[in-house]
């Protein structure tokens, strides 16, 4: 798993998440791939990413060949959109997307930089024209 980093989940969590005894090898490298996979929406993965990464991983391990119904005899197999590997759904993307904080509500500020600067004293309400203050007095304004 060179070049992959450190994963966040073991061979140990896979098993637990799918009650059963696993591989080792073969679960720590799908778990490697199906991190990477995660990393490519989102990177550094956020806090609770784990569930994401095992639903990856569980998704290939038990079911590496993308089947989506299997019958014994006379023995006959459909297979999904996909043949195989490991993939996310987007139910996934959107997960760690909104774990980064990336989804939800949000505002733009459309107003440039420089706006507001440079202005007249009257467009910033530094006067009041019934106040005969700095800037208006010997103007016959009260």
């Amino acid at each position: 798993m060179s070049g992959l980093s450190t994963p966040i989940v073991t061979a140990d969590d896979l098993g637990t998440y799918l009650g059963a005894t696993v591989d080792s090898a073969r679960a720590t490298q799908l778990i490697g791939w199906a991190q990477a996979l995660c990393e490519s929406v989102v990177s550094p993965l956020p806090a609770g990413a784990e569930p994401v990464v095992l639903d990856v991983a569980a998704r290939a391990y038990v079911n590496p060949s993308n089947a989506s119904q299997q019958t014994a005899g006379p023995f006959s197999a459909s297979y999904a959109g996909s043949i195989g590997g490991l993939w996310l759904t987007r139910q996934n993307k959107a997960t760690l997307r909104r774990l980064a904080g990336g989804g939800g509500a949000f505002t733009i500020d459309t107003t440039p930089a420089g706006a507001g600067q440079n202005l007249s004293p009257w467009d910033v309400g530094q006067y009041d024209v019934l106040d005969d203050g700095p800037g208006w007095s010997g103007y016959g304004v009260s």
